[in-house]
């Protein structure tokens, strides 16, 4: 009987499969590949990293993707004239499974994420979120090769990358400025309307700390013109400067008032 039917959707809906596929429906898809002023976003399954030239034989990375052998993040440097050891940093925005995966495949390269993502990254703690609290952390073997703080500058060739700590999709999560590409791991997306959405419940942390990260964030980049991309590791990017961050800081605070 159709009721039956309906029951059954509903249960599968309400499922954690069911809510983990809702919350990546709810985005717009990621691009097989994206250039974006002057870097290129490379898709590894369901997640995405980024690939910053800095010079003739020196590359940097923003995550590692899901894949251990790093196939399509090794394609991306081939097809651009690198090779795994012309890698030289990795910066983290966080230490979950699908964004560590390749680091081993680049020897050569610094490994880099905040201070509070420590444990995260070697897998001692999951990181959180309601999906991972089932997940029990094994060690991955990797060690980071610096540890950053929120506001930290970091050379990067032509680039100097400016650090954010942005605490709620994981403790530890950070976003990284880099010429005018910001990257925000998981701590935001683009949803199919085209705004800016926070980390969905389910993968986070704190759901509450993630919306404040975003807010203080909207606050500290106001007015800053230099920026023209927002990059996400699940989702489209948004490539309209600051305005999709300031949107969501409105939205978020007339929510706050209807409320009151």
């Amino acid at each position: 009987m159709w009721w039956l039917v309906a029951l059954a959707v509903v249960a599968i809906l309400l499922s954690p499969a069911g809510i983990v596929i809702g919350s990546f429906a709810a985005r717009k898809r990621l691009p097989e590949r994206a250039e974006l002023n002057g870097m290129t976003l490379v898709k590894d399954g369901f997640v995405s990293a980024g690939l910053i030239p800095l010079g003739a034989h020196e590359v940097a990375l923003v995550d590692a993707g899901i894949d251990r052998r790093g196939k399509a993040l090794l394609a991306e440097l081939a097809r651009q004239g690198f090779g795994p050891d012309d890698v030289k940093v990795i910066l983290l925005t966080h230490g979950h499974s699908d964004h560590i995966g390749a680091i081993r495949e680049f020897p050569r390269a610094q490994v880099m994420a905040l201070a509070a993502e420590v444990d995260v990254v070697e897998g001692r703690s999951s990181g959180g979120g309601p999906i991972l609290r089932f997940k029990r952390p094994k060690p991955t073997g990797i060690r980071l090769s610096r540890t950053l703080q929120d506001g930290e500058l970091i050379p990067l060739g032509p680039f100097t990358a400016r650090v954010f700590a942005l605490p709620g999709h994981t403790p530890g999560s950070a976003a990284y400025l880099i010429g005018p590409n910001l990257f925000l791991g998981d701590s935001a997306n683009q949803d199919r309307q085209g705004r800016l959405i926070a980390s969905a419940w389910i993968f986070c942390s704190s759901t509450e700390q993630n919306r404040k990260s975003l807010l203080e964030l909207a606050r500290r980049l106001a007015g800053d013109h230099t920026i023209k991309a927002l990059v996400f590791s699940h989702s489209a990017p948004l490539e309209q400067g600051t305005a999709p961050l300031t949107e969501f800081a409105r939205r978020a605070e007339a929510g706050a008032r209807g409320r009151s």
